[in-house]
């Protein structure tokens, strides 16, 4: 008898899963929710990376500095407007910068991760 109860409860439990687990087409690629969140002609700030977390969308204009609440938090962006967007580690287009093409997407490392702080349109201009 305890084995016929054990097995229907098994048997519960791998069913409820099934029913739960995402189907087999689905992609597990993280840049595909970055898609759906990234709209496009906006570049776009992902607190995590892998384009994932919280992400903020900005226009493709000069931002002296991107806030408070964004100011050295963003870990990969994604340039998804037509031309060049440059990254600054400091406020008023200073400090390291890193030039985003068009279309480019980057995980931020190393001097970059968490330091980005102002946005350069056009390319960088200390480059």
């Amino acid at each position: 008898m305890k084995l016929t109860v054990r097995a229907a409860v098994v048997g519960a439990v791998l069913a409820a899963t099934a029913v739960l687990a995402p189907p087999a087409t689905a992609s597990t690629d993280p840049k595909d929710g970055a898609v759906i969140r990234c709209s496009e002609g906006k570049f776009c700030l992902f607190d995590g990376h892998n384009f994932t977390g919280d992400v903020l969308q900005l226009d493709r204009k000069e931002t002296y500095f991107i806030g408070w609440e964004w100011n050295d938090r963003a870990s990969s962006v994604w340039n998804r407007t037509n031309g060049q967007v440059c990254i600054h580690t400091d406020a008023d287009l200073r400090g390291y910068y890193f030039d985003i093409p068009a279309g480019g997407q980057q995980e931020l490392l190393f001097l970059y991760d968490n330091a980005v702080s102002s946005l350069e349109v056009g390319g960088c201009s200390g480059a």
